[in-house]
């Protein structure tokens, strides 16, 4: 139910600025990973585990949406790596607000202790389903 939860208010947000959840969590991905290294379209496949196809369809929307382009990289010209544009970047920086809001107001009358706590078993249930 939580989950749920969490994924109705940041679909809320996703769509207030005029995007889907799907591609606000790819926008997210590009963002966070674009930081290490150069992204591309295969490393969306792998990280979300959806096909070829459906990822060029989102791909495809992002970038006639205007919020990203794909560049020629210069060891491979059949490569082309995903690049935020500054509307996409203006939208994650929102969508990064919205998230510390939810995370402030999931956290509220929560002790430090608690906090910890809860963690610890979320970090063993995460290895029980592993």
């Amino acid at each position: 139910m939580l989950s749920n939860r969490i994924k109705r208010r940041m679909r809320v947000a996703a769509e207030a600025l005029g995007i889907t959840d799907t591609q606000g969590r790819v926008l997210q991905y590009i963002w966070e990973e674009s930081e290490k290294r150069e992204v591309f379209q295969k490393d969306i496949e792998d990280e979300f585990d959806i096909r070829r196809s459906s990822v060029t369809q989102i791909i495809q929307l992002l970038e006639r949406d205007g919020l990203i382009v794909r560049e020629s990289v210069q060891r491979d010209a059949r490569l082309k790596k995903l690049v935020l544009t500054e509307k996409a970047i203006e939208i994650q920086k929102v969508m990064n607000g919205k998230v510390r809001e939810l995370e402030a107001e999931m956290q509220k009358d929560i002790s430090p202790e608690e906090k910890e706590l809860f963690l610890k078993i979320l970090c063993k249930i995460r290895k029980n389903v592993m």
